[in-house]
């Protein structure tokens, strides 16, 4: 059975180490956050992360940033013998239920001009490309993407 569960401040170091083998075999292309920083994020008072947990194990996260006004996602990731099933949208809704209750209207995100298969999914979770961000990645500009949430 499929459980998200919200991390709180005291997490495990072995959830953490499973936590950044994930983020590291998604984001493959991008600027590799340190084992330390990637630590930090889940004590930043303004972060908020999801794990899903299928069988007992890890298998994927969501991370936020609560901006006040709006949320922007940091980070996404289902270990890929997970991936298509449905997982990332259901770690997506519970960030926008998250939203909803804090009155939070607008979740953005950035994503790699050339990673089709996330805009797609980003797109399909009621997400549009609203801007660009120029050189945001090593040699590849970001699409800014946004969704309303209610």
């Amino acid at each position: 059975m499929l459980e998200i569960i919200e991390i709180k401040n005291k997490i495990d170091v072995f959830a953490i180490k499973e936590l950044y083998k994930i983020h590291n075999k998604v984001f493959i292309d991008v600027d590799k956050l340190s084992y330390e920083n990637f630590e930090r994020e889940f004590y930043l008072d303004n972060r908020i992360y999801y794990m899903a947990i299928f069988n007992k194990k890890i298998i994927g996260y969501i991370g936020v940033i609560n901006c006040i006004d709006f949320f922007e996602i940091i980070g996404i990731g289902v270990k890929e013998e997970n991936q298509n099933n449905g997982i990332g949208t259901k770690l997506l809704k519970e960030v926008f239920n998250r939203a909803k209750k804090l009155k939070i209207e607008k979740i953005f995100l950035e994503v790699d001009e050339k990673n089709k298969k996330a805009q797609n999914f980003y797109i399909k979770n009621g997400f549009s490309i609203t801007n660009i961000r120029k050189n945001y990645y090593k040699n590849n500009d970001a699409y800014i993407m946004m969704c309303n949430c209610f």
